[in-house]
């Protein structure tokens, strides 16, 4: 059982829930919203008590000490390792109370029960990993750089650079990363492997070329160029000769008498 420091007894007295709490010095105090139980309270102490009976609770340390104060009335003093700290009334109906996972019931006939919450088991602390530094890049722009650092098999870092700042880190557990900066890329691989590349630089325009769909085409060349062998030169063209000229003179033909 803990040491009873601070009590936090839940009171249930004829429908009436309290809570009382007990200081360094002893003194008992209860909350603004009990004061209609602890007046209830102090009408049961006024009362004459009959001491009953002594039962040791669950937790084995505390036990309750229970008195009859009338007909259907009990009150049950919690006490442990010689420090009494809270009073169960039962007036009519059971009453129930709970400090630091010890829970007590005591019934209108002056019965008690208690048992022990079982202690929520304690997550177990993840293991704490630390980083081995690997190797450390230059990236594909020239300028960045990358810390690659190990975690486990299949679980690596990489802290990125640029003019000296960190500004990324990619975490690859199990499956690959990939980060981009201003067109820079890295991907980091769960074995450690790192690949990096730029963005290509986009082509400049096309420099227009002119319309000419609206020239007039050129004439067709109409010169008849003559076959081989029969060159004739344009300055002095031959010309075909002139026929001669008829010399035969007419003659009359004389009809027959």
């Amino acid at each position: 059982m803990r040491a009873p420091h601070t009590l936090r007894t839940a009171l249930v007295a004829a429908g009436v829930t309290a809570a009382l709490g007990i200081s360094a010095a002893g003194a008992v105090a209860a909350p603004a919203h009990a004061t209609e139980s602890v007046a209830s309270a102090h009408a049961h102490t006024s009362a004459k008590r009959v001491y009953v009976k002594t039962v040791k609770l669950a937790d084995k340390v505390s036990k309750a000490k229970v008195y009859k104060t009338g007909k259907h009335r009990y009150q049950a003093e919690i006490w442990a390792k010689g420090v009494k700290y809270g009073t169960l009334y039962a007036t009519g109906r059971t009453a129930h109370g709970n400090h630091n996972g010890l829970h007590v019931s005591l019934t209108a006939n002056g019965k008690v029960t208690s048992w022990v919450e079982r202690a929520k088991p304690k997550p177990k602390p993840k293991p704490v990993v630390k980083r081995v530094f690997v190797s450390s890049q230059t990236l594909a722009d020239g300028a960045s750089t990358a810390k690659i650092y190990k975690l486990t098999a299949d679980h690596y870092q990489a802290d990125i650079f640029a003019n000296g700042t960190k500004i990324a880190t990619l975490d690859a557990n199990g499956r690959a990363a990939y980060g981009e900066n201003n067109g820079l890329h890295v991907a980091l691989q769960p074995d450690g492997g790192l690949t990096s590349w730029v963005d290509e630089a986009p082509a400049p325009d096309p420099t227009p070329q002119p319309d000419d769909s609206d020239e007039p085409l050129p004439e067709p060349d109409t010169t008849v160029t003559p076959p081989a062998g029969d060159v004739q030169s344009t300055q002095n063209p031959v010309t075909d000769p002139a026929p001669p000229p008829d010399t035969r003179r007419s003659q009359r033909v004389a009809e027959p008498p």
